[in-house]
């Protein structure tokens, strides 16, 4: 039984990084309408930088966060400005999605430049020991994952529900002409979601990268089960992109037990495909969460 649940316990931490994700990816899809598969991309990155980082400066691996996340708010922010902006300017949606696989391409491409092909990874935040609950070993950077996801969906929520830039994300994801009209500068706001993407990226990479190896190959691992969480949650909902990422990571723990780690991720995504054929508008895809 606590090989179970030690077992199910990682599959949440795997999930969270996924819900982490699919969280960016909604975000950015309720505002502009872009699906960004390059955020599975962004989360790799931020992981190796912070793995060089604590090398040069020496800080500890927590401190590493505290410099990353705000770097890729800023890094967002610019390929807001500079790609996607201009390009959807003129694009539609299925070639704004060719123009995120192909930016996908390049973060991976700049991986294998600078840091070649070897895996890499850090020591978790609270140094080698493992947690012990009730006779279950738990290793203590599972519980770094989990709680960074609680605090991102508790920071969202209030800053959606319960602020004046809520206010006018909202209105922009529910209907950006209307929003245009009533002096909503839209621009701004599709530059802050593409910004705030950034940073959930930068925070499941730096919080991840201690719990496991990451090198240039697995951008698109973690590129294709955070669109599929975030899809098979609800495309656009808050709720569902956290729900996704978690049955997903929940989902590969499980079939993790029976084969390989690989397989088990395959196996599980096949699961939510699945899914999707039998509810196409995800478990939670009513309407985008922004929007309420």
């Amino acid at each position: 039984m606590s090989g179970l649940i030690q077992v199910l316990i990682g599959g949440l931490a795997d999930g969270g990084v996924y819900a982490l994700i699919a969280l960016g990816v909604s975000l950015v899809y309720s505002i502009s309408r872009i699906i960004n598969l390059a955020q599975g991309g962004f989360v790799v990155l931020a992981a190796l930088l912070a793995v060089s980082i604590q090398q040069w400066l020496g800080v500890p691996p927590l401190v590493t966060v505290v410099i990353v996340v705000p770097l890729f708010a800023l890094l967002m922010a610019v390929v807001e400005r500079l790609v996607m902006a201009p390009a959807a300017a003129r694009a539609t949606p299925d070639r704004m999605l060719l123009v995120t696989v192909g930016l996908l391409q390049a973060i991976g491409g700049l991986l294998l430049l600078v840091w070649g092909n070897l895996p890499y990874t850090m020591q978790p935040f609270s140094g080698d020991t493992a947690i012990t609950i009730g006779g279950v070993r738990i290793v203590s950077q599972y519980l770094w994952i989990i709680g960074a996801l609680v605090v991102t969906v508790a920071a969202l929520w209030f800053l959606v529900q319960r602020t004046s830039l809520g206010l006018t994300m909202r209105a922009t994801a529910s209907n950006p002409e209307a929003a245009a009209l009533q002096g909503i500068n839209v621009g701004r706001v599709r530059l802050i979601a593409f910004s705030l993407a950034g940073a959930m990226a930068a925070l499941a990479g730096t919080t991840v990268i201690p719990a496991t190896f990451l090198q240039f190959s697995t951008v698109t691992p973690y590129a294709v089960a955070g669109f599929i969480a975030a899809v098979a949650g609800g495309l656009g909902s808050t709720a569902g992109a956290v729900v996704g990422g978690l049955v997903l990571g929940l989902l590969q723990g499980l079939f993790s037990r029976y084969t390989s780690g690989d397989l088990a991720q395959v196996i599980a995504m096949a699961v939510l495909i699945v899914l999707l054929l039998v509810r196409p508008t995800g478990l939670l895809g009513k309407t985008s969460e922004v929007r309420r």
